[in-house]
C-alpha cells in the first residue's frame, strides 16, 4: 500500500504568517494591518486570530503596492477603483439579486467589504473564497481600468 501525497504546492492556501508575509513584501506587518482595515486584502485567521495569507495575498497586495508606487494612488484610491470592479458581471446576479445588492449600489466600497450582506446572493459566501476576491488580484492595472471607467 503506498500513500500519495499531493505536494504541489497551493497558490489560494493560507500558510505565510504576517511576519513572513511583511518580510517577502518588503513592509512591516502594521502596513499588512492597515490595508487588512482597509479592506484591500483578506487574510485567513486561525481560531486564535493569527493572521495567515497565501502565495496569491501577497502577489494581490504586491499589485496593488505596485499601482500606489507607479501611478501615485493612495489607499482610498484603490478601494475606489476595486469597488469599481463589476462584481455582478464576475458573478452573474439576477437583476432582482442586483437591485438588492449594497455593493451594486455602492460605488465606494468594494464587495467584500460591505458588512450587512444579509439581503444578497452571497450572503453565506466567505469573501476569500470568493470569484470576485480572487479576480481583484487578475485586475492587474487598477490605473487602466479607472481611466477607461472615466473615459464612458
Amino acid at each position: 500500500m503506498s500513500l500519495k501525497y499531493n505536494l504541489e504546492p497551493d497558490p489560494y492556501e493560507p500558510i505565510i504568517s504576517i511576519g513572513i508575509a511583511a518580510k517577502k513584501l518588503g513592509i512591516s506587518p502594521e502596513t499588512l494591518r492597515l490595508y487588512e482595515r482597509e479592506g484591500l486584502v483578506i487574510p485567513y485567521k486561525t481560531p486564535t486570530r493569527r493572521r495567515l495569507y497565501s502565495q496569491k495575498d501577497l502577489e494581490w497586495v504586491d499589485c496593488f503596492r505596485k499601482q500606489i508606487k507607479k501611478n501615485g494612488l493612495n489607499i482610498a484610491g484603490v478601494r475606489v477603483l476595486l469597488a469599481l470592479i463589476p462584481c455582478w458581471e464576475l458573478k452573474p446576479c439576477s437583476a432582482a439579486d442586483q437591485d438588492k445588492c449594497a455593493a451594486y449600489m455602492n460605488g465606494e466600497k468594494v464587495c467584500w467589504m460591505i458588512e450587512d450582506r444579509s439581503d444578497t446572493a452571497c450572503a453565506e459566501e466567505d469573501c476569500q473564497q470568493c470569484a470576485v476576491y480572487r479576480t481583484a488580484c487578475r485586475a492587474g492595472k487598477l490605473h487602466e481600468i479607472f481611466l477607461r471607467v472615466k473615459d464612458k
